[in-house]
């Protein structure tokens, strides 16, 4: 949450938390960012709290 509202893309999130240069990575980081969702949020179908930004990657929010 130190970063909270910051936009991740996804290839920075790949590469931050395998430690590996991305290479198509879209449905990996997003298998991983629903099974995070489905712990952390009341209704995973509309997060409150790991959210989705259009074109660009993932943000957390308060």
């Amino acid at each position: 949450m130190t970063n909270a509202g910051r936009v991740f893309s996804i290839n920075e999130i790949y590469e931050r938390v395998w430690n590996e240069p991305c290479y198509n990575a879209e449905n990996t980081v997003a298998v991983h960012i629903r099974k995070i969702r489905e712990k952390i949020e009341i209704d995973p179908k509309n997060p409150r709290y790991l959210k989705v930004v259009w074109g660009i990657g993932y943000k957390m929010e308060k």
